[in-house]
């Protein structure tokens, strides 16, 4: 059997291939240099942001340094009266501790005069 010849189909030329990627290459250039004055664009909006953005932080810095430092007074002057407590506290302890150990000694003699020991 004899097979017909296959047609070729002819390639393109390759100067048809490299006018299409020039073409291609342009459309992309375009579209970067669209995307540098975006860009631009965005870095002039957040530079005039910033200056704003800044002179609120630094208000909100200093409101909570003085909310910490209120804070720290306080706690400070309750801490200093659970110190002063507990010290007078171990002064009460002290003061028991003598009371008990006189109220031993009379309850001691008692028994030692009723057991007839003295």
């Amino acid at each position: 059997m004899a097979m017909p010849a296959l047609m070729s189909e002819p390639e393109e030329p390759v100067e048809e291939r490299v006018a299409k990627l020039e073409i291609h290459v342009e459309h992309i250039r375009s579209d970067i240099s669209d995307m540098k004055t975006d860009i631009r664009r965005l870095n002039d909006k957040i530079d005039a942001v910033d200056p704003r953005l800044g002179g609120r932080i630094d208000a909100l810095e200093k409101k909570l340094s003085d909310k910490i430092d209120a804070l720290d007074q306080k706690l400070t002057g309750k801490f200093d009266s659970v110190i002063e407590m507990l010290t007078s506290l171990k002064v009460g302890q002290a003061n028991n501790r003598v009371w008990w150990l006189l109220m031993c000694a009379a309850m001691l003699g008692v028994m030692a005069r009723g057991f007839k020991w003295l």
